[in-house]
């Protein structure tokens, strides 16, 4: 497990535009730290083995290879990346979502349309989770 001082958003998402968009949102939102993202569950579980551990994991449900209940059930089994906050960040519905899979989340946010309010989105998530 490698840390680091700089605080990493980590996002996994397969649809780039949304990556693209929430990375663009972090950046306008003035919050210190490093955005990064990978396309699937797969990609989340390589990336956490190589890199520094993120202060917050935003995880879409629905990706190729490994959806987001897979993956939060694959991160939350491996003791050195329980205490990662996972914020199920998705296009569904909150009603949508299959609670039960996603009890240890700390949070699901429904992807806004509005760019302005990913900014705030991103703000709020470094207020809660990121510490610089």
């Amino acid at each position: 497990m490698k840390t680091d001082s700089t605080p990493v958003v980590l996002m996994a998402d397969d649809d780039e535009d949304d990556r693209m968009l929430a990375k663009e949102a972090f950046k306008a939102s003035g919050v210190p730290g490093v955005f990064a993202c990978v396309g699937d569950g797969k990609a989340l579980l390589d990336y956490l083995s190589q890199s520094p551990i993120p202060a917050v994991i935003l995880l879409d449900i629905s990706m190729p290879l490994m959806d987001g209940y897979q993956t939060i059930e694959e991160i939350k089994a491996i003791p050195a990346y329980q205490g990662i906050p996972v914020v199920i960040f998705t296009t569904s519905r909150k009603e949508d979502v299959d609670l039960k899979r996603v009890s240890q989340a700390a949070s699901i946010v429904t992807k806004p349309s509005i760019y302005s309010e990913w900014i705030d989105i991103m703000k709020g998530i470094a207020h809660r989770w990121l510490t610089v």
